[in-house]
């Protein structure tokens, strides 16, 4: 308490000191309520922008809200939507599932066929005439997450302005599966596009490499369907705090996702019940896998940044099981998953280190990176006191994005660590 006095001056630094004793008050149960919510949000299904389980999760966020106090308003907006039928490739006898690639360009039910060519991404050229050809692209191994202007999304670009006719996409990576990519809110390319997933891949790449007959099919009905925008509010007095979170994202998403939306709706909480002097902004976007569409469409309605203490932005796979390779096959741990970081502005910085300290890849805040999450389309509006956790973690993005990968125990920190920090920026001033 006297450490959070010397912080500051006058009111604001005793709302430090009531920050910190709410803190306190809730160590009892708070592992349990952010493992209950961890499994409601599991429970909602795939989070597809506009979807039944981002419906249903969206519905579910605006209640809690609405129970601890806030003022809750929605909006809506139409998002890409993909109701599939049919999406396989085959070349001769093996056939295989692909993800098609949103926004997707469907095929119709009789697929296109053609000669496959091999592509490894990153060549310094474009590999023999692709005009009508299936490109099969080989991503270097990552952890991958979005399509855009460099690396991996210039590669797909230049190949389809090549004339290749469709692209499927080997997302190599940690796991073995198919990671779908964030893209625009338009198809990345004009022509269909896959994602195959590594571990089905060694055929297909064998027949790229002799030029073999293969097809793909996606077949189903590329439409657009309205997601939600959740803005809620609490007034208090002409500063602000401002909390934001996206909801929605592939599959089921508990570790991108589910971490974030527990930890959202904690701080919303809490915020409720301490500097009762500053109001606060809280936003829950869709849209989230279209370069935050979302977001960029309900900022207006955010406060001023001169008028704003501090921007917390909840972000990405805040606290997600670590794993090993073992005999073949991944095995679980009961530690964090390190591949985590955290983005600080300046003015934020140093309280931000001093929060996270002790948390594996979140010690040493770095500057907001464009387009790295949702931070900087906030800071980039001038919110100059902000922060945000981004992780990608091995089952980022795929279907395996499961309640197995999270534990409540390894979010616990975190949140503790979001609480600290906001109380130090606050009590600074």
């Amino acid at each position: 308490m006297l450490r959070a006095l010397s912080l500051g001056a006058g009111s604001q630094a005793l709302e430090g000191v009531r920050a910190l004793a709410a803190i306190g008050r809730q160590t009892g149960s708070l592992t349990a309520r952010l493992r209950a919510d961890l499994e409601r949000h599991a429970s909602f299904g795939d989070k597809f922008s506009g979807g039944p389980g981002d419906v249903a999760t969206a519905g579910w966020i605006a209640n809690r809200l609405s129970g601890y106090g806030y003022r809750v308003r929605e909006t809506e907006f139409e998002a890409p939507f993909f109701v599939r039928r049919f999406a396989r490739l085959a070349a001769g006898s093996t056939v295989s599932t692909v993800l098609p690639q949103a926004p997707v360009v469907p095929t119709g039910s009789s697929g296109i066929t053609a000669s496959m060519i091999l592509v490894e991404a990153g060549a310094n050229a474009v590999p023999g005439d692709l005009r009508g050809k299936i490109v099969l692209v080989i991503a270097p191994f990552g952890r991958h997450a979005a399509l855009g202007t460099s690396g991996l999304g210039k590669t797909v670009k230049e190949l389809a302005q090549a004339g290749g006719r469709v692209i499927v996409l080997i997302t190599t990576g940690p796991t073995g599966e198919a990671v779908a990519l964030n893209a625009p809110e338009e198809p990345f390319v004009p022509i269909p596009m896959a994602i195959l997933a590594p571990k089905d891949a060694a055929p297909f790449v064998a027949a790229a490499r002799t030029g073999a007959m293969a097809t793909l099919t996606l077949d189903g009905e590329a439409t657009r369907r309205p997601c939600r925008n959740i803005v809620a509010t609490i007034e208090r007095g002409e500063r602000w705090i401002g909390l934001s979170t996206p909801r929605t994202g592939w599959f089921g998403c508990v570790g991108e996702r589910g971490t974030g939306t527990a930890v959202f709706l904690e701080l919303a909480s809490w915020l409720a019940g301490v500097f009762p002097s500053l109001s606060v902004f809280a936003m829950n976007s869709g849209g989230h896998e279209y370069n935050f569409a979302g977001s960029h469409r309900i900022l207006s309605m955010a406060p001023p940044p001169e008028k704003t203490a501090v921007w917390a932005h909840i972000g990405a796979t805040l606290a997600t099981r670590d794993a090993v390779e073992s005999q073949g096959r991944l095995v679980m741990l009961d530690a964090a998953d390190p591949q985590r970081s955290l983005m600080a502005t300046d003015r934020a910085r140093e309280a931000a280190a001093e929060a996270f300290r002790g948390l594996s890849g979140l010690e040493r805040p770095t500057a907001v990176r464009p387009g790295a999450g949702e931070l900087s389309a906030f800071t980039d509006r001038g919110y100059a006191a902000a922060f945000a956790v981004l992780g990608v973690h091995r089952w980022f993005h795929t279907r395996e994005d499961t309640l197995e990968r999270v534990d409540a125990a390894l979010l616990e920190p975190v949140l503790r660590a979001h609480q600290r920090a906001i109380e130090i920026i606050v009590s600074r001033g």
